[in-house]
């Protein structure tokens, strides 16, 4: 269980992080970006990525600990995919990746202890959610 400053700072941050990305999609969206099916795949995987973070945040569970599992390794090994075109490409290109990457990490981390590290949330019985 979080302390009353660590989920106030896990809100805060869930927050921020939530805002930045719609403002961030929707500033590409009207900029006339493609809506083809990677930026749906990514799309999918962020608000997959935001729920995880979201239900860490409030110490809720949603669905059961087997999906959010499922969902962390899926989103990881996602990201990791994206990264292989982006290592090759222009250094300036890599910074910034790594830099919005930097400021994400937390996401997954919450993530992997949403699915993982909170038994007080998840039922013993196969990872149900409390009634």
């Amino acid at each position: 269980m979080l302390s009353r400053m660590a989920k106030k700072g896990w809100r805060v941050y869930a927050a921020l992080l939530t805002l930045f990305v719609v403002v961030g999609e929707l500033r590409n969206v009207l900029a006339g970006a493609p809506l083809d099916a990677v930026t749906l795949a990514n799309w999918i995987l962020t608000v997959a990525l935001l729920v995880a973070l979201w239900g860490y945040a409030l110490q809720r569970p949603i669905g059961n600990a087997p999906y959010w599992r499922a969902v962390f390794w899926i989103v990881l090994a996602a990201t990791a995919l994206m990264l292989v075109p982006v290592a090759l490409g222009p250094l300036e290109v890599v910074a910034f990746t790594m830099l919005l990457l930097a400021l994400a990490v937390p996401a997954y981390v919450a993530a992997f202890r949403y699915a993982y590290r909170c038994p007080g949330l998840w039922s013993a019985g196969g990872g149900a959610a409390r009634p």
